[in-house]
């Protein structure tokens, strides 16, 4: 596990911008480390300064400890080393996360100076007991402690570093108070939405052998995920800004054919199918990859898609579980994905806070508004439709969007869980929508979200508006047809086989997630439904199987077969009008309909829109 020696991404990025001198230099890099100690030595830039370090994530500061020989880390430390010459600090601060096996596998639910409760509750009485440790029954058991090692080492390690009442602090301030314990929740006391607290961040190790440190801000990201007696696994969302160290994220997060410049980040922490999760179906069906496996199939598409790491999470030296990094839809992220620039960007979502509603987050409303207007007369009017697809609407992106949510069976979705994002300008591609949130999929073979209809500022109103457009129609049903196909790219064999790349991207490290989250409803918050200790053999692997066995080979001709029965079909249509000449109404499979309800029927060899 031994790595090359690194120079901070923070000192090069700082040093110009802020004049700052270089920062100490650690003789060992930071890392995952499977040994009993690590010993490392502080070298200072300025031979006329001296070094001062904490080892509990704070800040160093003159009154710190003054290093005066190598440090034996017996355990997980976070080292941090600032130069200070006449009694003030000279340099950035550096910081190194040592993050040693045995201590992550002994993790204990009662570290120092870390409260023993977190958040209130908000939709029932009570606060949240604070849970910290790695199940004991997990890690005491001699084979799954050896795969829950092997598991550490499968996937890049993001270290979050701050002082601890930046997370945990229960005082009720704006600028002081701890952002795990006022949690800003969509409903009930939003105490904390917005809180910002500064951070260091490093991520190494994985197959890609990252090696980043830098520092931003922090903050809780969601909508109910942030609510204690949901989760106490909450999302973070690293904002890149002066105030913290760089405006601007500059890395291969994605590798050197992705984007590479980044203003926000989003930690997403897998709330929906979870083991953490509050109900105890969706505990059953954790897999940690629906989400990913959606935005990685409309990139498979070759649509606009939202990028995702897998790593593990540590804060402040504590493992805190299984996570993947995604982009963040913002101006940046347009600039990079649709070209032009930031001010150019129209990023639509729907915001949770405050009762769900439409809003810009990058942008306006006013091309959105219109696009919603005349996809709406697009259901009778050509003219309309063409003005549709010319540049408000990306047409043949938007079907794929809409089957991708319709294999998925996506119950969680469209009253919040997307983003629409769109370049404005004469040559605009027009609004493209992005995958987001899905974990609610994959779950039922036979469910069907084709009527689905929550009006026509979302994208089920703006499909129903459209199936009624002949032109759309065809399209849709065509598309379909050729994704859903045996050998399309939803198709049995193109879904599983995306769906086995995740898996075997996380097959190990899931072992860390199970210790460290699969007991929480059963020994910490039993609310609503009693859990169990979730494992990955039994529990997980029970769930995969059932995919694999009875969702994935039947799902694709199901969703088709809805599809074609709705009345939309375009195939064999003019040999079928031609002998049917009478005044009856017959939908387009050729069946007599008495009362004809909503879809294309024929009458009298022509084909009508019954609304």
């Amino acid at each position: 596990m031994s790595r090359k020696p690194i120079l901070s991404v923070l000192t090069a990025l700082l040093a110009p911008v802020l004049g700052a001198s270089a920062q100490p230099q650690f003789s060992v890099p930071h890392g995952l480390y499977d040994k009993a100690s690590v010993t490392v030595a502080i070298a200072a830039a300025d031979s006329d300064a001296i070094i001062c370090y904490t080892i509990d994530g704070s800040e160093p500061t003159p009154q710190s400890p003054r290093y005066v020989k190598p440090l034996l880390l017996r355990s997980s430390t976070i080292l941090r080393a600032v130069e200070v010459k006449d009694d003030q600090v000279v340099s950035p601060v550096a910081t190194a996360s040592y993050l040693l096996m045995e201590s992550v596998l002994n993790q204990t639910n009662h570290p120092k100076g870390y409260p023993a409760q977190w958040g209130s509750y908000t939709q029932m009485k009570g606060t949240a007991t604070a849970d910290y440790e790695m199940d004991p029954e997990m890690t005491g058991d001699p084979a799954l402690r050896s795969k829950i090692a092997d598991g550490l080492q499968q996937l890049p390690i993001l270290s979050i570093v701050s002082d601890k009442d930046n997370f945990f602090s229960h005082e009720n301030d704006p600028e002081r108070g701890g952002i795990y314990i006022f949690t800003g929740p969509p409903v009930g006391d939003d105490t904390g939405h917005g809180w910002t607290r500064p951070a260091s961040v490093e991520l190494f190790g994985g197959p890609q052998q990252h090696d980043l440190t830098t520092s931003c801000g922090i903050r809780l990201h969601g909508g109910h995920g942030r609510l204690a007696e949901k989760n106490p696994k909450h999302s973070f969302r690293l904002v890149f800004k002066e105030q913290y160290g760089p405006k601007t994220l500059q890395y291969p997060l994605f590798g050197q054919d992705a984007p590479q410049k980044f203003n926000q980040l989003v930690l997403r922490c897998h709330f929906g199918n979870s083991w953490q999760h509050w109900n105890e179906g969706n505990r059953q069906k954790a897999q940690y990859a629906r989400d990913v496996w959606a935005r990685r199939m409309q990139r498979k598409l070759g649509r606009t898609s939202v990028d995702a790491l897998y790593v593990h999470l540590f804060l402040n030296g504590m493992y805190w579980g299984l996570y993947n990094i995604a982009e963040r839809v913002d101006d940046q992220y347009g600039k990079d994905h649709l070209g032009g620039q930031k001010a150019d960007i129209d990023v639509i979502k729907i915001e949770e806070s405050g009762g769900n509603h439409i809003e810009a987050s990058e942008g306006n409303l006013d091309a959105w508004q219109l696009m919603t207007s005349v996809a709406r007369q697009a259901a009778t009017d050509d003219d309309a439709y063409r003005q549709l697809q010319d540049s408000l609407l990306d047409v043949d992106a938007f079907i794929d969007y809409m089957l991708i949510n319709q294999y998925g069976g996506n119950t969680d979705w469209d009253h919040h869980n997307w983003y629409a994002i769109r370049r404005r300008g004469t040559d605009s591609q027009g609004f493209r929508f992005l995958c987001w949130d899905t974990e609610i999929i994959l779950e039922n073979a036979d469910e069907n979200v084709l009527d689905k209809d929550n009006g026509r500022q979302s994208p089920t109103g703006i499909f129903q508006s459209l199936l009624q457009n002949d032109h759309f129609a065809r399209r849709y049903v065509s598309r379909a047809r050729q994704l859903l196909a045996d050998d399309g790219l939803l198709g049995q064999q193109s879904v599983v086989e995306l769906w086995d790349s995740l898996y075997s991207t996380i097959s190990m490290a899931l072992y860390a997630e199970a210790a460290r989250w699969g007991d929480y409803r059963r020994d910490v918050h039993r609310w609503q439904t009693g859990g169990q200790l979730y494992t990955v053999d039994q529990h997980y692997q029970a769930e995969r199987k059932r995919l694999l066995n009875k969702y994935f080979p039947v799902r694709s001709q199901r969703v088709l077969s809805s599809i074609l029965s709705m009345g939309v079909i375009q195939m064999g249509i003019d040999t079928m009008t031609a002998a049917r000449t009478d005044e009856q109404y017959y939908d387009l499979s050729g069946r007599r309909v008495a009362q004809p309800q909503r879809g294309i029927y024929i009458k009298n060899g022509k084909k009508y829109i019954s609304k």
